[in-house]
């Protein structure tokens, strides 16, 4: 009997170990950080320039795998909002509709919670508020002109309406 507790201590501690190794950090940096400092962090996130958009959101767009080593989001990229040199929002999307297979789902229930059956659905089209105290979140699926994408939105409450209003100005590395 102890054996076998002993064996099923050691799967458990390597799945435990396993599911820790793949978890994206760059999802969790607080909303209003400031560039700079994250840049320390990721070497391949350069957007720390000389440029002075203003008012204006920022968005950069990359490889999720630069940030993320998750294997759920390896057909993926991810858009990074700045505004004012700050982190204001990071959205997570699938890259063609032929390989969603809810990964991007997936990650969202095992990072922040997310369980709908509709969702889960290969045909479901809409949104999913997983919002925190601290975070707004949302979790969704629409239609594309080659079928359903999946997304990921994080940000704050303080800053969730300069990614979809005002000026955004897309940036290239």
């Amino acid at each position: 009997m102890k054996l076998f507790y002993k064996i099923n201590l050691i799967f458990f501690l390597l799945f435990s170990f396993n599911s820790i190794s793949n978890a994206c950090d760059f999802t969790k940096i607080d909303m209003g950080t400031q560039i700079s400092s994250i840049e320390d962090k990721y070497d391949d996130l350069s957007v720390t320039n000389t440029d002075d958009y203003g008012d204006s959101t920022v968005m950069y767009t990359y490889d999720t795998s630069l940030f993320c080593d998750d294997e759920l989001l390896k057909n993926t990229f991810v858009n990074i909002y700045i505004k004012e040199k700050k982190l204001i929002g990071i959205q997570i999307e699938g890259i063609a509709s032929d390989k969603n297979t809810n990964e991007i789902y997936k990650f969202a229930k095992n990072n922040f919670g997310l369980d709908n059956d509709q969702a889960k659905s290969a045909k479901w089209v809409g949104a999913v508020d997983l919002s925190s105290d601290i975070n707004s979140i949302i979790y969704g699926k629409v239609m594309g002109f080659d079928g359903i994408h999946e997304a990921l939105e994080i940000s704050s409450f303080e800053y969730a309406d300069f990614l979809i209003d005002g000026d955004i100005v897309e940036a290239f590395q």
